[in-house]
């Protein structure tokens, strides 16, 4: 195997974006956001974006209705944010800014966030509607697929729990040899570092039979080339954890047998002190392999962990 020299360095966060929404669902990403913006001394940006309703009446008497109904709305929504943010600041001292925006929520908010630069993305995969929603929120899937930063998806649960200071003692990071995989490193080791926590490196290695799209193949032979398999995947996974060294970060490296990504990723994530996963939005094969759409969205739906999620640049 040909050694990499160039190790990843921890992203610094200096600026975190949160979309709120008015719904408890998405507030329960408020835990997580405060805590990196304040670990990292970054400025925690809340954002909500107003979506006017149907075009306006032509008539003058419901034209003016509406009018004052929009007004009303649209201040609610404006001392709901600064609700928000003085329960925030009474929590511990924060570099705070609100943003009111207006529009359709996720070009809004892709448009915003490239204005400003966030460092990060926290959300809950959806808010208002609540869990009727399965998947991955559409805000949310839209965001991940737009923005070139990383989005910490949390996952709401349907009674909302009391808001403490997150615990984080490792953050499972699958890999699957692509250095587009390896993007996902640097946000992941930025998080380890403001939580003291360490990073657990995963590959999953599916049976010789799928790789070989073979339904039969001899005993030994599968055993034989099983364990090849195994081996590079875990040499790969020794060299990654060697760059990173020096970051003190490392946890385990280990391969893991799968018939699938998500699989594998789900059994090493069930490991003690695992919580969070960090992963790119595609490595080998592209979005084939690690859609947003397949494992991330499945990872987040079926699971508990919030999970970090980056986009390579240049796709």
């Amino acid at each position: 195997m040909t050694r990499r020299s160039e190790a990843p360095e921890p992203l610094r966060f200096r600026s975190v974006l949160l979309p709120l929404d008015g719904s408890p669902f998405a507030e329960q990403a408020i835990p997580w956001a405060t805590a990196i913006a304040r670990k990292a001394r970054a400025r925690l940006r809340l954002v909500l974006v107003h979506q006017p309703p149907f075009p306006p009446p032509l008539d003058e008497n419901n034209l003016r209705l509406y009018t004052k109904i929009e007004l009303a709305v649209k201040k609610s929504e404006r001392e709901y944010l600064h609700r928000v943010a003085a329960r925030i600041r009474e929590a511990g001292a924060i570099q705070l800014a609100t943003a009111h925006l207006s529009g359709s929520p996720a070009p809004a908010l892709a448009d915003y966030a490239r204005e400003v630069g966030p460092d990060l993305v926290v959300m809950t995969t959806h808010g208002r509607g609540g869990l009727q929603r399965v998947w991955l929120g559409s805000v949310a899937d839209q965001l991940v697929r737009s923005l070139d930063v990383p989005v910490l998806l949390v996952r709401p649960e349907e009674v909302a729990p009391v808001q403490r200071v997150p615990v984080l003692e490792e953050i499972l990071v699958p890999l699957d040899g692509s250095r587009w995989a390896e993007a996902a490193l640097p946000p992941a080791l930025g998080v380890a570092k403001l939580f003291g926590a360490r990073l657990g490196l995963v590959q999953v290695v599916p049976p010789v039979a799928l790789l070989l799209d073979a339904p039969v193949i001899p005993q030994s032979l599968d055993e034989e080339l099983m364990a090849l398999q195994r081996r590079e995947a875990q040499d790969y996974l020794d060299d990654i954890a060697d760059r990173i060294s020096g970051q003190g970060m490392v946890g385990r490296a280990s391969s893991v047998l799968a018939g699938n990504a998500l699989a594998g990723i789900q059994a090493a994530a069930a490991g003690p002190g695992v919580g969070m996963i960090a992963l790119a939005t595609h490595g080998r094969g592209g979005l084939r392999r690690l859609a947003v759409g397949s494992v991330t969205d499945k990872l987040v739906r079926t699971g508990d962990l919030p999970v970090l999620v980056t986009r390579p640049r240049g796709k």
